[in-house]
């Protein structure tokens, strides 16, 4: 058995790379090895980047002294109360 190492620019190729290789009838193993481990992994959709942002905050205080969110919100959208 031979072993190969090869270093790819980044992790999106990396998987590309893997997947290919995993294809191969004579690849008996791939193994990955991240060597960037202070790199913070990105949420991939909008939600979860929100959400990423409000656990690395103190999220529960954020917004303690909103008592109506619905009122909060529609004095957010009136218009008549801004001067724009």
């Amino acid at each position: 058995m031979t072993t190969i190492t090869v270093k790819v620019d980044n992790e999106q190729n990396a998987a590309l790379l893997e997947k290919m290789l995993k294809a191969l009838s004579f690849v008996e193993d791939v193994d990955i090895k991240n060597h960037e481990p202070n790199m913070v992994k990105e949420p991939r959709g909008s939600y979860h980047k929100l959400k990423q942002a409000i656990d690395k905050t103190e999220g529960n205080l954020m917004f303690k002294d909103i008592k109506d969110p619905s009122k909060w919100q529609s004095d957010l959208r009136d218009e008549w109360k801004h001067n724009i």
